[in-house]
């Protein structure tokens, strides 16, 4: 093929190569820096970005956002519930949706399709009514449009149709998807004359909802496009994260819908088999075949294939990222230890992968043979078979399971009665974490850094579970956790445990606001060489009487918050995890421990949009958590935690997952999700988050009162378990402590109402009404 193959991107990390904006949003929100010098840091990141994306032919502009793209385009449409009415627009009004304020809960937050970032849910009210401001996002755009210049400048704007989709209208509102998107229609279309007037040549409109089995979208779609389409500048719009599905893909070809260019991920659902079966228009094709999703350089064997596909269907088409790169790490040439490992010549954060861009276009365009990929990942297979020590030990450890290794050894209303006896009705505990504070991030640099020994920190960690431990004897929960202090994150905790996972110095990804993770990279097979958590648990449990739950995080989760390897399967790699996890909880059990939480708050999100892929999917998901946990003893009790993700077409799968106690997110939203497992008919132990950890303010007693009480209109006593929705790392200990105070002293009112306890405590903190705080 000789025609020229353009470049483009469709986003870049936000939070920049050191965290630069996460470190400048949490100074604003602590009042040390102003708002101007927030954004002047934000716009230093955002300028180094497309500095970097200096040789890419198409490069996004006005999608550099705070906190969340739909949080943001709530605010710029001026779309917000009337708790938030008060609030000055602009960002104050924006974070205070984001992390709520005093009378006033934040919107809820759920996770993004099928990956671990976290969304702002939009929330429509009978107050609700469009009063748009676009002139930040107009102004970024300029900004964009004045350093790359008006044809490289792509804007880009979330769909209508995705926000309207995403977005929960109150059952007090008269609003429905249809009548919302006849509101928007009118501002949209004012907006695309804006942004057409600065000159560019092209706008991305993003609808990632393309990607859902629902039929009521298509005549959504139907009525936006082409009514708020410009003349005389192109469309792109852009799908990502699983092919789009044929009616909406059919959709997209048609010539009547003012669409000129369509970017589709050929890196995760069939998207190549519908352009084979349906055929392809004239639009052009932004190929998503750069996997923005993972670290790994593109394969030859799986790409090449793509574009001579492509290329002997005479399709015009350019080179893209499956989606943004906002969820791959910024750059690896800030590493250092990776550098030197068998896996560095394969390895591809979101710089590399903007070389890689060019280096496919090439390819496709028959200049480049991909004569370097093929040889280095020669060189990363040989070399990880000469180093690797355990592959065939866990490969016959799976190559043996039988179905019993899979199933506990008695049914849940058999072993319920032998867990926890003594412990009170209502129990209260916490998910687990308690505050990473100043004074362990130091200890943990120090020890890095090589200036403390292990065993001197091992003793300081010893003091802070001892603090931990103190403070929820003090408080009156039942079932204690050792707040684990010794771990920086819940999956690279066990990554730099268990033999075959790489972790990185720098390879940050956002996941929610200013939360940053560094996910764990999958080299070789997984093996738990040793026990990895019994030492903490012993020192805790030898501090009280009160049972002290043992912390483990699930396969899946595991899985799904890493960078796993492409070449075997995602469910082999689960199984290997799986029984590192079911040999931890044999060695906890040893120390004595009698109550294991494995969490799984990723379960949901690594499930594919298709009916077919999305059963296979959780039959071998369910499998892999239930060989983590079904060697236990029946008298040990299995928790797990799930969060921020739609449960609805995943229940069956959850209660076949077997645990005694399912504890969920449930403090931003509604009982809805407790409505649909009683629907299912779910019996097992349940614990909905009481209150939402991810917000600073103190809920007071009286609305966690109100809260629990509504929690046993769907739930019987005797399987409701009481506690935050999520880990307490994130947060301060006096805010931790009077959350937790005010949560105990809720449980302890409702069980005297009950006539299950005699005497309230005294001490409950009160939180007066507060005056708006975000003006």
């Amino acid at each position: 093929m000789t025609n020229a193959i353009s470049t483009g991107t469709l986003g870049f990390p936000r939070m920049g190569g050191k965290r630069e904006l996460k470190f400048a949003l949490e100074k604003y929100w602590k009042g040390t820096i102003s708002e101007q010098e927030l954004l002047l840091r934000a716009n230093s990141v955002e300028e180094k970005a497309w500095n970097l994306q200096s040789e890419i032919d198409h490069v996004t502009v006005g999608d550099h956002y705070l906190y969340d793209s739909v949080l943001s385009w709530s605010e710029f449409l001026g779309l917000f519930p009337k708790r938030f009415e008060n609030c000055k627009p602009g960002l104050p009004r924006m974070f205070a949706m984001a992390r709520g304020i005093d009378g006033a809960p934040a919107l809820s937050m759920k996770k993004w399709i099928t990956s671990n970032y976290h969304y702002i849910v939009p929330e429509v009210d009978e107050t609700t009514k469009i009063s748009p401001d676009f002139d930040r996002f107009l102004g970024n755009c300029k900004r964009g449009v004045d350093l790359n210049g008006k044809t490289r400048s792509t804007p880009v704007v979330l769909g209508p149709v995705s926000w309207v989709r995403l977005a929960r209208i109150a059952s007090t509102s008269t609003a429905t998807k249809q009548s919302l998107i006849a509101d928007l229609i009118p501002v949209y279309k004012n907006l695309l004359l804006q942004i057409k007037a600065l000159g560019v040549k092209e706008i991305q409109i993003h609808e990632p909802v393309l990607v859902f089995d629902e039929t009521e979208l298509l005549p959504l779609f139907k009525s936006v496009y082409p009514a708020i389409l410009p003349e005389g500048v192109s469309i792109n719009m852009v799908s990502s994260m699983e092919d789009v599905g044929e009616s909406n893909y059919k959709w997209l070809q048609s010539k009547d819908n003012g669409i000129d260019i369509v970017s589709l991920d050929f890196t995760r659902g069939e998207t190549l088999q519908l352009i084979e079966k349906n055929g392809w228009t004239n639009k052009t094709l932004g190929a998503g075949l750069i996997d923005a999703r993972n670290v790994w350089k593109v394969i030859p064997e799986v790409t090449l294939p793509i574009i001579e596909k492509l290329n002997s269907l005479n399709i015009k088409y350019r080179v893209q990222p499956s989606g943004s790169l906002q969820y791959t790490p910024w750059d690896f040439d800030n590493e250092t230890a990776l550098k030197t490992h068998v896996a560095a010549n394969v390895l591809s954060f979101a710089k590399q992968k903007l070389g890689e861009l060019k280096i496919i276009a090439a390819a496709a365009e028959g200049t480049n043979d991909l004569s370097e990929h093929f040889a280095s990942w020669h060189t990363y297979h040989v070399g990880r078979k000469e180093i690797s020590k355990f592959g065939a030990i866990v490969a016959e450890r799976i190559a043996n399971l039988e179905d019993a290794d899979f199933v506990r050894s008695e049914d849940y209303a058999t072993r319920r009665p032998k867990q926890l006896v003594g412990t009170p009705l209502l129990p209260t505990t916490t998910i687990g974490s308690f505050p990473q504070t100043k004074e362990i991030r130091k200890l943990r640099s120090l020890l890095n850094k090589g200036t403390i020994s292990t065993a001197e920190y091992e003793a300081a960690m010893d003091l802070q579970i001892s603090f931990c431990i103190g403070i929820q004897e003090a408080l009156g929960l039942d079932i204690l956790v050792h707040g684990e202090p010794e771990r920086t994150d819940m999956v690279e905790f066990f990554a730099q445990q268990m033999e075959g996972m790489l972790f990185s110095q720098q390879g940050w990804v956002q996941s929610f606001g200013t939360r940053c993770v560094r996910p764990p990279i999958f080299w070789t097979d997984i093996h738990r060489p040793e026990a990895m958590t019994t030492r903490e648990y012993e020192v805790a449990q030898a501090l009280t009487t009160k049972p002290v739950k043992g912390m483990l995080t699930g396969p899946i989760t595991i899985l799904n918050w890493s960078f796993p390897r492409v070449d075997i399967s995602r469910k082999e790699q689960a199984f290997q995890i799986g029984l590192g996890i079911r040999d931890e909880i044999s060695s906890l059990e040893k120390s004595g421990c009698t109550v294991i939480q494995v969490d799984e708050p990723a379960l949901r999100e690594g499930m594919p949009m298709r009916d077919g892929a999305k059963e296979e999917y959780l039959t071998w998901a369910v499998n892999a958590f239930c060989l983590s946990t079904a060697g236990s003893k029946s008298s040990t009790q299995i928790h797990t935690h799930m969060c921020y993700c739609e449960f609805d077409d995943c229940m069956e799968a959850i209660d076949r997952m077997d645990t005694d106690v399912n504890s969920i997110e449930n403090a931003r939203s509604d009982n809805a999700t407790l409505e649909a497992f009683k629907r299912i008919g779910y019996s097992k132990g349940f614990g909905p988050g009481l209150y939402d950890i991810h917000s600073p303010v103190v809920p007071p007693v009286d609305e966690q009162y109100e809260k629990l009480k509504s929690f046993l209109e769907c739930l019987d006593i005797e399987q409701t378990v009481v506690n935050p929705d999520c880990g307490l790392k994130t947060r301060a200990w006096p805010e931790t402590i009077a959350a937790l105070r005010n949560m105990v002293a809720a449980t302890l009112k409702v069980r005297e109402e009950l006539g299950l306890v005699k005497d309230l405590p005294s001490n409950a903190v009160t939180v007066e009404e507060k005056k708006c705080a975000c003006h």
